[in-house]
């Protein structure tokens, strides 16, 4: 009896010692640290919503860090709803430089192509010639 007046009195033990700030409190979880692979990321083609060209943008460089040159990599953004393909074409050319694809679907909005290049130096992926392609 006298211990359940105890533990009622404490509340848990959340009353004892000093309030923690969440941002003070450390867990065994993964520390936060600022994205340099990602830092690059180009403004995303007219109609592409950041966070599904970032998320597509991911896929692709898996892909193009693949041994196989056939590698097609799926994506889905649960916050959008959008998913898709990124997929290297050809083979590498000098400079690590290949043309690649992006599908981005989504249920109420016309597919859409993404087409570019991607060139891999020191670890990180430039692109360029990045349109979206006509939907005929």
């Amino acid at each position: 009896m006298v211990l359940l007046a105890l533990v009622a009195a404490c509340g848990g033990c959340s009353g004892m010692g000093a309030a923690l700030d969440d941002a003070d409190l450390e867990t065994g979880s993964i520390s936060s640290r600022p994205s340099t692979a990602r830092d690059n990321l180009p403004e995303p083609p007219q109609g592409i919503i950041v966070s599904d060209w970032r998320m597509a943008t991911q896929a692709l460089d898996e892909a193009l860090e693949a041994v196989d040159d056939d590698v097609s990599v799926e994506w889905q953004n649960m916050e959008t709803g959008a998913r898709g393909t990124a997929t290297p074409i050809g083979a590498a050319r000098s400079g690590g430089c290949r043309d690649f694809m992006i599908a981005i679907l989504m249920e109420q909005v016309a597919d859409r192509w993404v087409r570019g290049e991607a060139c891999r130096k020191s670890g990180k992926t430039q692109f360029s010639q990045v349109r979206v392609l006509d939907q005929t």
